[in-house]
């Protein structure tokens, strides 16, 4: 996969992936939903499609409480993407953990699909779909 993009526009989609680990963990919902655009969506197996930041802001409140009190951890690694001028795709890979009465009780690895999209505001995603290893 060649290097596409300016290292600042890299640099930027980088941090877009951290910060959406890091703001759904925390429970920083409004900060998870701006790393989307306006009309970004969401998908994945458990929880289905969801659009727009209405619809983001139904998923986060639907992650919320299927947590039911545990602490998750997202980690992404492996992040690959291609730009090209103010859009562009990428994938990265998903383990996520799941940590109740001081133990991990679940993990989950997968990978994200990812097409990216440059706003005033900066990188963000206009879509990320969720895939599950050995879910159907």
């Amino acid at each position: 996969m060649a290097i596409t993009g300016t290292l600042e526009d890299r640099e930027e989609v980088r941090a877009l992936h951290a910060r959406y680990c890091l703001t759904i963990d925390a429970g920083r919902y409004d900060e998870w939903v701006d790393c989307f655009t306006e009309d970004g969506v969401f998908e994945s197996p458990r929880f289905g499609k969801h659009s727009g930041r209405a619809g983001l802001e139904r998923f986060a409140a639907l992650h919320k409480e299927s947590l039911g009190g545990a602490q998750v951890l997202h980690v992404v690694a492996n992040p690959a993407f291609e730009l090209d001028g103010a859009s562009g795709t990428g994938t990265a890979y998903l383990v996520f953990y799941h940590c109740k009465d001081g133990r991990v009780q679940q993990s989950t690895v997968g990978y994200y699909t990812d097409k990216l999209r440059k706003t005033p505001a900066g990188w963000r995603f206009a879509s990320r779909q969720v895939t599950i290893l050995g879910h159907h």
